[in-house]
């Protein structure tokens, strides 16, 4: 695997890829950065205030000129992306040519409980009714489902598993 190449993860909200992301960064000796931090810090607003501000299709926009210009950046990296990221535009596209990408596959009833804990700043979770949370979370995984397949590694979040992976690289 080329030094400057990116290692993009990608899953459902509550997966664990900025809390994993930055443990795998660390392993590699490489910078993390996380997509939903960038957009907030460049954006100068908290994703639910853009949200409802401005809606979700101008936040797309700006989270695939974030993710681009992150790509661009000449410096090895682990990248943990928001949920929706690899389902628009040609964003996963893009990372599978930038890098490899990882697909962390955490157990729905898991990111359930995740999310629950942090609704308020999850701008799609946050319009779901707290009794409708399980199973709008599993339509949204099923709808995402086919995008996140594209993923260069699926794996459950296992550590040594991505870097068996990355070392076979």
């Amino acid at each position: 695997m080329s030094n400057s190449s990116k290692i993009f993860l990608v899953g459902m909200p509550g997966s664990g890829k900025s809390t994993f992301g930055k443990k795998l960064a660390e392993k590699l000796n490489r910078n993390f950065f996380d997509l939903d931090v960038e957009i907030e810090r460049m954006a100068g607003w908290v994703i639910p205030d853009i949200f409802a501000q401005v809606g979700e299709n101008y936040f797309r926009e700006l989270e695939q000129s974030v993710l681009l210009m992150l790509i661009k950046l000449n410096e090895p990296s682990v990248i943990a992306t928001g949920g929706g990221a690899p389902c628009f535009f040609d964003n996963m596209d893009q990372m599978n040519k930038a890098g490899v990408s990882i697909f962390l596959d955490t157990p729905l009833d898991t990111i359930v409980e995740r999310v629950k804990e942090a609704k308020s700043t999850r701008p799609l979770v946050n319009q779901m009714a707290d009794g409708t949370i399980a199973s709008d979370m599993q339509a949204l995984y099923a709808k995402r489902l086919p995008h996140y397949k594209k993923a260069s590694f699926t794996t459950n979040s296992n550590l040594e598993d991505i870097i068996l992976f990355l070392e076979a690289l």
